[in-house]
């Protein structure tokens, strides 16, 4: 049998693919075995670098998975939608029917494509990709620990259970193909979740066992996988098969449950907060002293091993990734303000954060002010600078972690390139804590308090383990970062989560309940500041925190402040400015907890053969 093997590994070199276009002129093909192919390390590592190709593929990872999935949650929403619209059907890309729990099988997008450029078909490309790596390295390659072939196996392993739990998070159920594709297996049905889990959870073990930790030519960056990746991916994979989730009743109900034995997630949350210790007693990674310095360095393409961030999707600067586009500072266009700026492009940023969390955090909490923001930058022309300008209602509260300023490279079209950091050593921390409380130990306080005196700088502010306070803090930690969904899932809150986000929004919009103390007026100036270049003006705000009642144009009468109500409600209006009725009643159309997963997409069913067919009370 002969394949066509593409050196890819002399395209990944710093950072990774370019674009599937480019990769595509670039390549050099010759005709192999698959027994030369796979017992020859340098060519063995160019099929693995083409599993990795996927997630830059247009209707991948790059533009519609990791990217559309997590929003809407308690802590963050999908901004640009129409509260009039009360039919899910009629909802269009600018409404995101996942985020308002309105999918259907027949929407667009790219979700229904038919020449296999859809979301679902990419990730089978992948899971295919690493099936032929799998068996070819097990046939012709002699894998063993301690090996280049042993780590190139468990990195086929590990990207496989990778994209099979995203399928998992996304669709539930889905067909389980642990071969490579032939006549006789090419029609599946689905397979319960339950038995990938437990496949890839195995994988994973087996991948930790043969694969190199950093510091070797093929894990000396955070955008491949290395063995503490597989660790703390095995760990969060265990935690989620441990959990709820939505499983079907019959094909016109579901219900939200667990479905392991009490004796299997015993067993699972052992798994996971062994792979966290042994993270932690690998000491590679560490916990940056600076919150924000993680997210700074993220936009300058830092990509070295030994830091906090342990892996990263495979992007290169200036090609595929829209990580600014929809989760960044929202900042005009520069044009020709200054042409050693770096944005000519407008960064939309469709996500926000839910108003009332940012009055959730402490005020000395360094992690607030780096994840959420109450402006956008825009283009002065008169002073000719970029400069912040509060945005135009409480509903205006943007996440901060990713900024054009930051970055590298210049953002001069929808792709920027910026690689999502898919695990930090901070969640390793939380998840060990997580489950050795589920375990009834008591070693995972000194954990979770590592990473609340980073978020405070001290120990001053340590609270007491518990699953609450567990919840509370991964919502501080990972706002913004395409998490918070699939913890609230696990948890069986999803819907409860987001109701009381909603009971939340009107206690800060009535000053009640939590709310009471936060002023329903804030005050702004600018004023010149000493780290400012010479014409640049930097916005003050008061008001933002709880208890700052000052009438600053009367306490402060030639301080050049402006007055303007930011809490209050219009009557009236739906319009996603202010928190009206509207707004907070249509945080989601369909019921979360009915919709927490994709139904399989009409395209996808009519090329299955007839194996493939909705439940859940999905239509076909």
């Amino acid at each position: 049998m002969k394949r066509y093997i593409i050196y890819s590994i002399f395209l990944f070199s710093v950072g990774l693919l370019p674009s599937c276009e480019d990769f595509l002129d670039t390549k050099s093909e010759s005709s192999f075995t698959e027994d030369v192919i796979y017992s020859n390390s340098v060519f063995t590592e160019g099929e693995i670098m083409g599993i990795y190709n996927v997630i830059g593929a247009n209707n991948s990872y790059r533009n519609r998975l990791w990217l559309q999935m997590g929003i809407n949650t308690d802590i963050e929403y999908r901004s640009g939608w129409d509260a009039s619209k009360s039919q899910p059907i009629t909802l269009d890309k600018a409404d995101n029917p996942i985020a308002l729990y309105a999918v259907w099988s027949e929407m667009g997008e790219g979700f229904n494509n038919s020449n296999d450029e859809n979301p679902w078909s990419r990730l089978y490309q992948a899971i295919e990709r690493a099936n032929l790596s799998i068996k070819g390295i097990r046939q012709y390659g002699n894998p063993q620990p301690g090996t280049d072939m042993g780590h190139l196996l468990g990195e086929a392993l590990t990207l496989r259970a990778f994209f099979y739990y995203d399928l998992i998070k996304w669709w539930g159920d889905v067909p389980a193909r642990f071969e490579p594709l032939t006549t006789e297996n090419l029609y599946v049905g689905k397979a319960d979740r339950d038995i990938i889990y437990d496949q890839i959870i195995a994988d994973l073990g087996e991948a930790v066992d043969l694969m190199y930790s950093s510091g070797t030519k093929y894990t000396n960056t955070t955008k491949r996988l290395s063995k503490d990746a597989a660790r703390g991916l095995r760990a969060r994979i265990a935690l989620s098969a441990a959990g709820y989730s939505m499983r079907p009743v019959g094909k016109t109900d579901s219900e939200i449950k667990i479905t392991v034995s009490n004796e299997r997630r015993k067993e699972l949350y052992e798994i996971a907060r062994e792979e966290c210790r042994n993270i932690i007693k690998d000491g590679k990674y560490k916990l940056d002293s600076s919150f924000k310095n993680i997210f700074y360095e993220q936009c300058q393409d830092v990509e070295s091993q030994g830091r906090e961030a342990i892996f990263q999707l495979p992007y290169k600067l200036e090609s595929r990734g829209r990580l600014l586009r929809y989760m960044g500072l929202p900042r005009e266009s520069e044009g020709d303000v200054n042409s050693a700026t770096f944005n000519s492009t407008e960064i939309t940023a469709q996500f926000k954060v839910m108003p009332n969390f940012f009055y959730d955090y402490d005020a000395k909490d360094t992690r607030r002010d780096v994840t959420v923001v109450p402006y956008k930058v825009v283009k002065n022309g008169t002073l000719g600078v970029m400069e912040e300008s509060l945005s135009s209602g409480v509903t205006g509260f943007n996440i901060a972690k990713w900024r054009a300023e930051w970055s590298k490279a210049k953002v001069t079209g929808t792709d920027d390139g910026i690689s999502p950091i898919i695990l930090r050593y901070s969640d390793v921390l939380l998840m060990f804590a997580e489950a050795d409380l589920s375990l009834g130990g008591s070693e995972g306080q000194q954990y979770f308090d590592q990473v609340r005196e980073r978020a405070f700088g001290s120990s001053d502010h340590n609270l007491p383990l518990s699953l609450d306070n567990i919840k509370k803090e991964r919502a501080f930690e990972f706002c913004g970062e395409n998490i918070r969904k699939y913890d609230l899932i696990r948890w069986g809150e999803l819907k409860s989560g987001i109701d009381t986000a909603k009971e939340n929004l009107k206690g800060l919009r009535n000053q009640s309940g939590n709310y009471a103390n936060v002023p329903t007026t804030i005050y702004y100036r600018y004023h010149v500041a000493k780290d400012k270049s010479p014409g640049e003006r930097e916005l003050e705000i008061y008001g933002l925190n709880r208890g700052e009642f000052d009438d600053k144009t009367t306490t402060d009468p030639t301080g050049g402040w402006t007055k303007k109500t930011w809490t209050t409600a219009l009557s009236g209006t739906t319009s996603e400015r202010y928190l009206s009725d509207g707004f907070i009643d249509n945080l989601y159309f369909g019921n979360p907890d009915k919709r927490q997963l994709l139904p399989i997409m009409h395209q996808i069913i009519l090329t299955s053969g007839g194996m493939l067919s909705n439940d859940y009370g999905y239509a076909n």
